[in-house]
């Protein structure tokens, strides 16, 4: 549910708003009612607000300078302002502050109704992108952590602890994302690094194994097979035929 904070210096209409539409079914419910711009600003303040819906003319603090000070504090919620005045300044003023849109009263039920179903759908649109960040942010994560902590005894379990996730989640998150699991992921980086020292240095292929995090050297040569096509010692001779 997305959280609606409704501001209006008469009693009568803060009721009004809060009954004339059906909130929950249309995907809100009211977090808070305020008497003047001060009071909404405060509750935007406590806890996260989505939308606003606030007369223009309060006492004190109205609904324009309350508009302007959620721009400026950059809080993230939909303003909709309401008036009984059919002056053209207002809208503009309003337009000018970015807010959503400006309603008359008395306020319409059906054009009501039908501006929160689009606020609603951009919300959704909005959280859906947000979510999607947050998930390529934690894989991007994830890859770090790889590649700074690949020569260690790393796993996908300590991982999801450090980042605290549930396991299984980041796991399927993960392949999600990049088409492999952690630990094939791993392997990969493990055994392109080994790769490098087997062609850059004169170390051995159990060597590069155990400087690479590969406690079975077994593992390892079966691995580096699979990616290179080769073993450890077939590809530092020249014969290099990458799968993956």
């Amino acid at each position: 549910m997305y959280r609606v904070v409704i501001a209006d210096d008469e009693r009568a209409i803060r009721t009004g708003l809060q009954i004339v539409v059906d909130w929950n079914r249309l995907g809100f419910e009211i977090a808070g009612c305020a008497q003047n711009g001060e009071e909404a600003l405060q509750m935007m303040l406590r806890q996260k607000i989505d939308v606003l819906l606030a007369d223009i003319r309060m006492p004190g603090l109205d609904g324009l300078q309350l508009a302007k000070k959620v721009q400026e504090l950059e809080l993230p919620a939909e303003i909709v302002l309401i008036s009984g005045y059919r002056d053209f300044e207002y809208a503009r003023q309003a337009v000018s502050l970015g807010v959503r849109d400006y309603l008359l009263k008395p306020v319409d039920e059906v054009a009501l109704q039908e501006l929160f179903r689009r606020i609603c759908a951009d919300l959704d649109e909005r959280s859906q992108a947000e979510t999607g960040q947050q998930e390529r942010l934690l894989v991007s994560q994830v890859r770090s952590m790889i590649a700074e902590q690949y020569q260690q005894d790393i796993s996908l379990k300590s991982v999801a602890e450090r980042l605290n996730y549930n396991p299984a989640y980041l796991g399927r998150l993960f392949r999600n994302e990049t088409g492999n699991s952690f630990r094939d992921e791993l392997n990969v980086f493990r055994v392109r690094q080994a790769a490098k020292l087997l062609q850059e240095s004169h170390i051995r292929a159990y060597e590069a194994a155990e400087r690479v995090g590969y406690r079975d050297v077994n593992y390892f040569y079966r691995v580096f097979r699979e990616i290179y096509g080769v073993s450890p010692g077939e590809y530092k001779t020249g014969q290099r035929t990458e799968k993956i």
